[in-house]
Order: C-alpha cells, then sequence, then structure tokens
C-alpha cells in the first residue's frame, strides 16, 4: 500500500500541510506556534493548481522532504508564478491548530497530526517514552513521521528556498498579528465610549498616547 506524506484533513476537508508546526524565527523575533500548523485546503484551489500542487507533494522529492513548503518555494503552476508566493498572495494558506488536522497517509489510517508531531519531537530528541493511547504504533510508518534532522533536509543550494519559506511564515504572523492588534483596539474604543471612566488619565505635559 502506498504511503503519502504531507496529505490530510481540516476537519472533514482534504488539506495538504505545508508545516505540521510553525518553529518562529529568534532572528526576528517570532515566537514558535507548535500548537498550530500552515495547510492549503485543496478543495478551495482550482482544478489546475490542485492537479500541480498535488504532483509536487506526490514527487520523490515532496516525499523526501521534511516540509513541503521547502518544495513549493521552487517549484511553479502552469502560469509561471511561484507555488508558495501564489498560494500565500491568494490566501490560499491557512493557520489552524495542529487538534483540527489529521493526517491520512494511506486511504485506511488516519494520524491526529498532534500526535504525530509528538512522536516525531520523541524520535528526534532520542527519547522513546510509551506511546499515547490514541495512536496505534502500527500506523506510526516510518516513511509518514520521517523525523528528518536539519542536515538530511536541507542540501548545499537549498539555503534560499529555506529562508523564503520562513519569510512566508513570517509574513503569516503579522498578518495576524496586526488584525489581532486591530481588534484590540477597536474593543479598547468600545469599552472607553461605553464607560469613559475606565480611560487612564493622562498626566500633565505627558505626550498623549494611542488608545
Amino acid at each position: 500500500m502506498t504511503v503519502m506524506k504531507h496529505v490530510g484533513k481540516v476537519g472533514e476537508k482534504p488539506c495538504v500541510i505545508l508545516v505540521r508546526e510553525i518553529l518562529g524565527n529568534p532572528a526576528q523575533n517570532i515566537a514558535p506556534e507548535l500548537d498550530n500548523c500552515l495547510v492549503v485546503e485543496t478543495s478551495n484551489l482550482a482544478e489546475s493548481d490542485h492537479d500541480a500542487l498535488m504532483n509536487v507533494v506526490q514527487s520523490a522529492e515532496g516525499q523526501q522532504a521534511h516540509d513541503i513548503m521547502e518544495v513549493l518555494n521552487r517549484r511553479q503552476f502552469n502560469d509561471g508564478s511561484n507555488m508558495l508566493t501564489s498560494l500565500h498572495q491568494n490566501r490560499k494558506i491557512n493557520k489552524v491548530s495542529v487538534d483540527m488536522v489529521v493526517m491520512t497517509p494511506t486511504p485506511s489510517d488516519i494520524l491526529p497530526l498532534r500526535e504525530v508531531n509528538l512522536e516525531i519531537r520523541k524520535k528526534v530528541n532520542g527519547s522513546n517514552p510509551p506511546l499515547s493511547r490514541e495512536v496505534d504504533p502500527a500506523t506510526l510508518n516510518e516513511s509518514v513521521v520521517n523525523p528528518a534532522t536539519p542536515a538530511d533536509t536541507v542540501d548545499p543550494g537549498t539555503t534560499e528556498d529555506v529562508a523564503a519559506g520562513l519569510l512566508t511564515q513570517a509574513e503569516i504572523l503579522e498578518e495576524d498579528a496586526a488584525a489581532f492588534l486591530a481588534d484590540s483596539k477597536a474593543k479598547r474604543a468600545e469599552a472607553y465610549a461605553l464607560n469613559p471612566e475606565l480611560k487612564p488619565k493622562r498626566g500633565p505635559g505627558r505626550p498623549p498616547k494611542e488608545d
């Protein structure tokens, strides 16, 4: 039976899992978000883009990659656009909780993404505690949860591709942060409008602060 990496479901919707967990980027002060992953819901793609994406996922290069995002940054859609950039700009990449995602390496296997990530972390860290009862050890096929190290996954000459992938993750996180900040300001303004007494009093001589 053929085993396929990087494919799964968000709820009942089929998806490609671009990044199993967001590792962050200390150099850019981006904290890791191990509870979140990046996915593309394949049912939301045009037929030609869907087929092109799945061809990359099913390719030998795609199946050898630790995260398929690395490969997409080197491939193009039929119109010549960079796959990763196009998916990001067209808002096809979604950040969702790992608890919402399952991996489907075969038609009969369903693996909760959180459990897969946990098992990979155990293997990479050299520990081997008992598996969760929610996961059948027999389904944790090595080719599905390949605990590759950075040395295994980043060949000479691919550093720029990985860096570009990290920048895409950074842009997604920055967009989320901007949306959260705008929502916070709107709620604060609404609270002050309902009860002006809650608004902080500014001391004399202080420059006005943004609410």
